[in-house]
């Protein structure tokens, strides 16, 4: 099987502004991702632009036995990566825009959905329609973690994010992860 480096290296020069990185992710800023999220008993999780994986491993080991997990990756030749990388995920290749489509499929509401998409590298009615999705399938006291890259975090483009964000979610914090290439900030919102 390709490692994930190299899977990622090809996505990010077949698809640049997809992928919206130059690295993939660390494990400490996985670590971030899931720091504020209690999971014990969550009945069902989802990932948007799970990438190769760097969060959905450590989502899949915080879930308690039989949670529901959905990750929705656009690209085709990374969702057959993670399928075949963690095929106890359940993965599938659509726009993050349709998840209620996919939520609605589901004996119970998502209480977290996990964000590794760059908004801020997206159009901003493709950065909107996933943030309305988000908060439409997310019962109150859901929570949506999403990152930025410190240096994009205060360029036009971020601060679009973060206003968007605010719009939508009831308390947002944000962590700095200096461990990661580049350092991030992660950003936990509750419905």
């Amino acid at each position: 099987m390709e490692d994930a480096t190299a899977i990622f290296w090809k996505s990010f020069i077949k698809h640049p502004r997809q992928t919206g990185a130059i690295a993939p992710s660390s494990r400490h800023l996985a670590r971030a991702m899931l720091a504020g999220a209690d999971l014990s008993r969550a009945r069902f999780v989802i990932e948007l632009g799970p990438g190769t994986g760097a969060f959905t491993a450590a989502i899949l080991a915080a879930l308690p036995p039989g949670a529901d997990f959905l990750a929705i990756e656009r690209n085709p030749e990374l969702a057959a990566f993670l399928r075949r990388r963690l095929p106890q995920a359940e993965v599938t290749c659509d726009d993050a825009a349709h998840l209620r489509r996919h939520a609605a499929k589901r004996a119970a509401p998502p209480s977290a959905v996990f964000c590794g998409l760059p908004l801020s590298w997206l159009p901003a009615s493709e950065r909107d329609a996933i943030l309305d999705a988000a908060a439409a399938v997310l019962p109150p006291g859901g929570t949506f973690t999403l990152f930025q890259y410190i240096h994009a975090a205060w360029t036009p483009p971020g601060r679009q994010v973060q206003r968007a964000l605010a719009r939508r979610f009831q308390r947002i914090e944000r962590h700095p992860t200096w461990r990661n290439l580049p350092p991030a900030y992660v950003w936990r919102c509750v419905r």
